[in-house]
């Protein structure tokens, strides 16, 4: 949750939206809740559901979850194609959450045998894994807009 919080505030001083705030963190309780609710009850109910397909369903429900409530908010307010502003946003985090989805059942099986602790080490793989991933949107999205400045300046 506070992970969620930091990312809402403003970048460069802008003002804080406490509406986008409250936005992100319900979104993220509703997601992180939904997954934990599958993924817990399922290893009680299911007996046909091993805790890897239980955890690939935890990760695909958080993965909807999150981005399903951004889109539908970002089609309302700037117009749009839902499900083609979902899809954008699902491509781009997509892998990231693969990952973050494979890294947590391997974490979840080790500490099983070795304790809590070792997993921790995991922490700094995840903040280089999202260090990365900013890096890229950082060049990438740098990249779009001098593509667009050159493509308007051509263009009479």
């Amino acid at each position: 949750m506070l992970s969620a919080a930091v990312q809402s505030l403003p970048r460069d001083g802008g003002k804080i939206k406490p509406m986008q705030i409250i936005f992100n963190l319900s979104t993220m309780a509703i997601a992180v809740g939904l997954a934990s609710e599958i993924l817990h009850r399922g290893a009680h109910v299911s007996l046909w559901a091993s805790a890897s397909k239980l955890m690939i369903l935890a990760g695909t429900s958080l993965l909807l979850a999150q981005t399903f409530p951004v889109a539908t908010i970002i089609s309302l307010t700037e117009g749009g194609s839902l499900s083609r502003i979902w899809f954008n946003i699902f491509q781009l985090s997509f892998p990231y959450y693969v990952l973050s989805t494979g890294i947590t059942s391997i974490m979840t099986t080790i500490s099983r045998h070795v304790g809590w602790q070792i997993p921790l080490l995991t922490l700094p793989v995840m903040y280089a894994i999202y260090h990365s991933y900013r890096l890229y949107f950082g060049v990438a999205g740098a990249q779009a807009s001098t593509f667009l400045r050159a493509r308007a300046a051509a263009t009479p």
